[in-house]
């Protein structure tokens, strides 16, 4: 048997989400399925274990060897997926520190890399897995490759938007990609035939859409030979009626529809519910002025609402963020316009210009909508100098609200005196800070842990002075 290792990981219980009680069950059925293969010499689990524990326990195992051919890493749990990084949340995550209490993907790649392994397999069955390796506009691939794997082939539950689906036994997902493995009865079993399989079985599932990342040249073997898997095969494949049948019965179409309906109408709140939200983070923000009491000596502070998106800068970023999550609901639109500017001197010179036409021929206009009815989505606080030294500091928050989530984008930035008595605008562009929350998350917690800190940020500028004349 070569030197092959399988590290799983599933965890049921959590502090702050859901019960997923399946998840134990779909490491049960991996460890069966990888163990009828014959191609691990080393298959170890981790239920309900802390991140550190695992962490450790990942780079023992590492150096427990000068390298193996495969190493095979499963996670069946919560993920979420934010503007960093996408998390395998364990039994203490918490949003307001995903990195300590979860694995990010790019950690568990960099202990993955650690076992010098010739091809390295990643498998997650959690909400949000599918998220591109995308870092800086580079490729998947390219990105892939610096991170220095010879071979990489990772499957996801879904797709970056997207919820995955558990179940009473065992994961929608992971009971399809045991039975994708099982698919061929004869040959090798290459994981380019599981990935086709997988694609098949969820043509139907439109609430959820597996996600593949693949680096290689398609002859990556799971299996070297089918007949391996014939008596796994037997036990979980049972015909329907059978007396030893031990997996719940299929999932129907129906079922997984009805499933997802249920899903997402728990994550929508009332109308009265999102405004709740949208006023609790601002309020919060702008009463830690208490907190404060020296600003106020140097600033008197202003507050401005806005029930739409008109205002905000650097509306661009705003509509790539939009595009990129997707999502069902229409509560927050936006388009970018392309109009061709007019030449002033005749048709002689706009056909000289066509000829060296260019972007910079045309004038750029970002629209964003807000359809929603809710009120304060743009929201803001002015910090008015009471002294001539000093310039006017501006704070914004950003709400996009969504059916299930509201994406909160915040940004800090200096207005420099124009004259006496007036300032200027921002006139860089603006570099926003986003996060996204449940409707139901505590406005307190979102504002202190999210929100970027407007009287840090003013306090800083104040003490800028003193750094200046030491």
């Amino acid at each position: 048997m070569s030197q092959n290792i399988a590290i799983l990981i599933g965890n049921t219980k959590y502090d702050e989400l859901s019960t997923l009680n399946c998840c134990a069950n779909d490491v049960y059925q991996m460890r069966e399925l990888l163990l009828a293969a014959k191609k691990f010499s080393r298959i170890v689990d981790y239920i309900d274990q802390p991140v550190d524990f695992v962490k450790d326990e990942l780079r023992e195992l590492a150096e427990s060897s000068d390298g193996f051919e495969e190493v095979f890493l499963y996670f069946s749990g919560h993920g979420l997926s934010n503007s960093d990084d996408f998390f395998m949340c364990f039994s203490n995550f918490k949003e307001s520190s995903p990195n300590t209490t979860g694995l990010s993907r790019n950690d568990a790649f960099e202990l993955i890399r650690e076992f010098k392994a010739e091809l390295s397999v990643v498998v997650i069955d959690a909400c949000e897995a599918g998220r591109n390796l995308i870092k800086n506009h580079v490729t998947p691939l390219s990105y892939t490759l610096k991170t220095k794997f010879s071979n990489f082939v990772q499957f996801s539950s879904c797709t970056e938007s997207q919820f995955s689906l558990a179940g009473d036994r065992i994961s929608l997902f992971t009971d399809e990609f045991i039975k994708a493995c099982l698919n061929k009865e004869n040959g090798p079993v290459y994981y380019s035939d599981v990935e086709s399989a997988l694609r098949d079985a969820f043509l139907s599932h439109s609430s959820q859409t597996p996600h593949f990342i693949r680096q290689g040249t398609s002859q990556e073997k799971f299996c070297a030979d089918a007949t391996h898997l014939k008596d796994f095969r037997e036990t979980f494949l049972v015909v329907p009626g059978s007396d030893n049948q031990i997996m719940s019965p299929p999932v129907t179409e129906f079922a997984c529809a009805k499933a997802a309906i249920e899903k997402i109408e728990s994550l929508i709140p009332s109308m009265a519910k999102a405004q709740e939200f949208i006023n609790g983070v601002f309020e919060h923000t702008v009463s830690a002025s208490g907190k404060t009491p020296e600003i106020n000596d140097l600033f008197d502070i202003r507050t401005v609402k806005y029930d739409d998106f008109e205002l905000v800068q650097n509306k661009r970023s705003v509509i790539d963020l939009l595009r990129r999550r997707g999502g069902s609901d229409s509560f927050v639109e936006s388009d970018v316009e392309k109009t061709k500017r007019r030449h002033p001197f005749g048709m002689s010179a706009v056909l000289a210009a066509a000829a060296f036409a260019s972007e910079d021929d045309y004038d750029t206009t970002y629209n964003i909508w807000n359809h929603s009815k809710l009120q304060s989505v743009h929201v803001g606080i002015y910090f008015e100098p009471k002294s001539m030294a000093l310039n006017r500091v501006f704070s914004e928050i950003v709400f996009l609200p969504r059916l299930t989530e509201c994406l909160i984008l915040t940004c800090n930035s200096y207005e420099k005196r124009s004259s006496w008595d007036s300032f200027n605008e921002f006139d860089g562009t603006k570099k926003w800070k986003w996060s996204h929350h449940s409707w139901f998350d505590d406005p307190t917690e979102v504002a202190e842990d999210y929100v970027s800190d407007p009287y840090s940020f003013t306090k800083k500028y104040v003490f800028s002075f003193s750094e200046n004349n030491t």
